[in-house]
């Protein structure tokens, strides 16, 4: 039986793509829901599941993280905006969390779950990355916001004693994904794929399933208390293995090799635009080489203190990936 059976919890973001794999695991599990929808109408696909209670709420709203949060023993805070303005993203992935944790601490919760994202870390480095690398998470708002998350997270953890743990996923992928799965077929579909720099440089494939059994692990675990944990593939597959599992699924292994250095002035130029300081278009100068280096984003901390690990194979995710392509049409 699940440590969190017939306790309630809550959720933020239910309706994305992680935060829905999490209620359906959750509610498995035995455990009380309560969903916090800012659209409950999208939450259809998890209100009908057993011990799912989808609650309208806004995390940028103080009273409705208090009625939301009240009688949980634990808070995973799932929500986030990963696109749009600077401001935009600030306001959802900083003050919102701020409300959420403050609420959670005022609630006394017994563990805030925080899912942050191992963009954080940006995309400078050269060498293996742990936890006790140091975040430069760049132009990108979404990477800087989510580090702010992180920090104030921590702040309401050093003046009102919340208890959280943080969990920095990769590129979450699985029947559900638009981007890492249903994006990535679509461009593994290309006969032969376009792969930068040969395809060499790492991927961060992460499978939904092993994202929530880590969120879950975290949740109760007292050696969570406290920390910040990579979840990641370990060690990273590269961008031909992991493009090469869904071209096997499309019939092929066709790849053409897309040279950076031609791309790199353009890149450059793009990035002094004005406007490009603070958004994504900023980093392109580092992201290139960074898509050609092989890293891996280590998981031994996850390992050593809670004696979890991913479980998922990318052979396995991918074939779990096919139902839902049929289902879109973009496989037959």
């Amino acid at each position: 039986m699940s440590a969190l059976a017939e306790q309630t919890v809550l959720v933020t973001g239910p309706t994305g793509f992680l935060g829905g794999a999490l209620v359906r695991r959750l509610s498995a599990d035995g455990v009380s829901v309560r969903a916090l929808a800012r659209r409950p109408e999208r939450a259809r696909a998890i209100q009908a599941l057993p011990g799912v209670t989808v609650v309208q709420g806004d995390i940028r709203r103080e009273a409705d993280m208090q009625a939301a949060v009240e009688g949980c023993s634990v808070v995973f805070h799932a929500a986030a905006a990963l696109g749009g303005t600077y401001d935009a993203q600030y306001a959802t992935n900083v003050e919102g969390t701020q409300t959420v944790a403050d609420a959670a601490a005022g609630a006394g919760v017994a563990r805030f779950a925080h899912v942050s994202t191992i963009s954080v870390y940006g995309y400078r480095n050269f060498e293996n990355v742990t936890e006790e690398t140091l975040p430069d998470p760049g132009a990108d708002p979404y990477h800087s916001t989510k580090l702010a998350a992180e920090h104030t997270v921590r702040a309401v953890s050093r003046l009102h004693g919340l208890p959280y743990t943080i969990v920095r996923p990769s590129m979450i992928y699985g029947p559900g994904s638009n981007t890492w799965t249903a994006g990535m077929f679509q461009l593994a579909r290309l006969n032969p794929v376009p792969l930068v720099g040969g395809g060499d440089g790492s991927a961060y494939p992460i499978y939904v399933d092993d994202v929530v059994d880590l969120l879950v692990t975290v949740a109760t675990h007292p050696a969570a208390l406290g920390e910040t944990f990579n979840c990641t593939p370990d060690p990273s597959p590269t961008w031909r293995e992991f493009l090469g599992a869904y071209a096997r699924l499309a019939g092929h292994q066709n790849f053409i090799r897309v040279p950076v250095d031609p791309l790199l002035p353009l890149a450059q130029r793009v990035a002094r635009l004005p406007g490009t300081g603070s958004s994504q278009f900023g980093d392109l100068p580092d992201l290139l080489p960074f898509l050609q280096r092989y890293i891996t984003y280590k998981m031994d901390k996850a390992r050593d203190l809670l004696g979890w690990e991913p479980q998922v194979s990318l052979e396995d995710g991918v074939a779990r990936c096919a139902p839902y392509l049929r289902q879109k049409g973009l496989l037959r």
